[in-house]
């Protein structure tokens, strides 16, 4: 029996091609450069060092390979681009600005390599070699368009014809029909990459929402983003309070032998002053987005409950005091964006609040909660610390480059760097994780907050907290979906309101399995769930109510 087939998202994840190899090698040489204070053009060097051979590896020419790791090269140190084509070192006057400690990054985060792009073929379907050329040719015969032939014995359609329906390869006995699409244009889900005229592809950025996982699905390596790295390690090596925060799917990322403990001393022993769980902040975004659930469920004079003393009763006019639970705490401005309000629409995914943004404003704009993603509540807790700090979020997401381009969030995150950015920065370091001596552990946050990198994890954290406020047993209709497909098929189904019963929350995430299969993972997608599953119940305080009460009591 055949293996079952595997999604998009599922082909090339976990596994060490030489696509990673190649990434990461890049990644590793410009960090080594800075941290040893290399002179400009160093950077001349360094496709040599990533293309060593004098004869090709994985091209038609080593001068190909070169070029591309050039490219690559730029986009490291967070250049933009050379036009395709355009010749000049890569050693210019913005290098020398880019080993500063300064913000540099600017828009587009996601770019098309068009020298590595091998222009695949849009969607199409195509008969293989597997095709025996049978008498009954049932696949000439179910084709409404006739686009399907017999030539040579064998089948052949016509792309002119075809419309893509897909019944020639339903009934072909011996599955010798394929379809084919770009890998890249599989793995957008808003349809944000075509192609240009010549047939490379590209992006279209109105609809792109930077979730990068046309990046990590591109199997020629052809899309990347900008790094931050340079300019973390200069302002590592210039002394600045540089303080990580860590987002919880950190977790065995590094290989079991890398626990919690470990990264925080391999981070410190970088020269981060401090770490801070990200988890810290979603604890912040579960009570925010409670407190928007309350209200919307204060509107609602229909909805049941369950307790130990009543089921199946509308919900009791003395309840009213719970639902006011908390009041102090409760901002006006929370109360006044529940006024049009349908739903709660989690909004610590960038990408899914993109997304929604662009294609469902209609429905999203008094619906998405108003509550900052954790990462910026994370690095708010550090700023009020510390108002001379660099934050640095460390996660497993692109689009919070993307994020730091808001001003607001701009004023708190200074920096952001992916977990196989992470490894890379280690290497240019020196420092091997699995060696260095455990520092304490991370205890900043409650279970529930660090259950937000599984997909699923924040409605059930918002729910959980909600009814631990109200003190009941209320049901709460919520749905959630991950992959920007399944988002965006979501939102089409509230704005027609084809759900039943319909959701009082909604929580989107963008990629597969949610935060443990960001673009910037390096752990294979089952494993990371489960780590991050383990992790989260490892956390002292099971809700963030817990944890705030706990501290107000120290």
């Amino acid at each position: 029996m055949p293996l079952p087939s595997l999604n998009i998202f599922e082909k090339m994840r976990g596994l060490y091609t030489p696509v990673i190899n190649i990434r990461r090698h890049v990644l590793s040489e410009v960090g080594r450069m800075v941290v040893e204070g290399r002179p400009p053009h160093y950077i001349e060097e360094i496709p040599y060092r990533v293309i060593p051979k004098s004869t090709p590896t994985y091209r038609e020419s080593v001068f190909k390979e070169r070029a591309i790791v050039r490219e690559r090269v730029r986009l490291a140190f967070g250049m933009d681009l050379k036009e395709y084509g355009a010749h000049g070192p890569i050693h210019d006057d913005e290098v020398v600005e880019c080993m500063k400690p300064i913000k540099i990054l600017k828009r587009p985060i996601v770019n098309v390599i068009k020298i590595g792009c091998e222009r695949c073929p849009e969607e199409s379907y195509w008969v293989t070699n597997l095709c025996r050329g049978c008498i009954a040719h049932p696949c000439v015969t179910v084709c409404p368009k006739n686009a399907v032939s017999i030539q040579n014995g064998r089948s052949v359609i016509n792309q002119d014809l075809c419309i893509q329906c897909g019944r020639c390869a339903q009934v072909c006995p011996y599955n010798a029909i394929a379809f084919r699409e770009r890998p890249c244009a599989s793995a957008c889900g808003v349809n944000a990459i075509g192609s240009d005229e010549e047939g490379y592809a590209k992006i279209n950025y109105e609809k792109c929402v930077s979730c990068g996982l046309c990046i990590v699905s591109c199997p020629f390596g052809a899309i990347a983003e900008k790094s931050e790295i340079a300019q973390i390690i200069s302002s590592l090596k210039a002394g600045k309070r540089v303080y990580a925060e860590i987002a919880p799917a950190f977790v065995n990322q590094f290989g079991p032998l890398v626990t919690p403990p470990k990264i925080v001393a391999s981070l410190k022993k970088m020269g981060f002053k401090d770490v801070v769980e990200v988890a810290a902040g979603a604890d912040r975004v579960v009570l925010q987005e409670a407190h928007e659930l309350i209200e919307l469920i204060k509107k609602r004079k229909s909805y049941r409950i369950e307790t130990s003393k009543k089921k199946n009763q509308n919900l009791p006019d003395n309840l009213e005091s719970n639902l006011n639970i908390d009041s102090k705490e409760v901002e006006d401005s929370v109360i006044d964006s529940t006024v049009n309000k349908t739903f709660v629409g989690t909004s610590c995914c960038t990408s899914w609040t993109l997304a929604a943004e662009k294609n469902f404003p209609e429905i999203t704009a008094a619906n998405i909660s108003e509550s900052f993603a954790p990462m910026v509540e994370a690095a708010k807790i550090i700023k009020e610390k510390d108002h001379e700090a660099v934050v640095v979020f460390i996660g497993p997401c692109i689009a919070k480059k993307e994020e730091c381009f808001i001003p607001k969030v701009a004023e708190v995150v200074d920096y952001v760097m992916t977990f196989e950015e992470l490894a890379a920065v280690f290497q240019a370091f020196h420092i091997d994780p699995t060696k260095v001596p455990p520092d304490n552990d991370l205890q900043d946050a409650s279970s529930l907050g660090r259950g937000f990198s599984v997909a699923g994890g924040v409605a059930a954290a918002v729910i959980k907290q909600t009814k631990k406020m109200l003190e009941a047993d209320i049901t709460i209709p919520h749905v959630s979906v991950d992959t920007l497909k399944e988002c965006m098929a979501l939102l089409k189904k509230v704005k027609q309101n084809r759900l039943d019963p319909a959701p009082l929350l909604v929580e989107g995430m963008a990629c597969p399995y949610g935060c443990i299969g960001g673009p910037g993972t390096l752990a294979p997608l089952n494993r990371a769930k489960r780590a991050a599953q383990k992790y989260a119940k490892e956390a002292i305080h099971e809700y963030p109510s817990d944890f705030s009460s706990a501290e107000s009591d120290t």
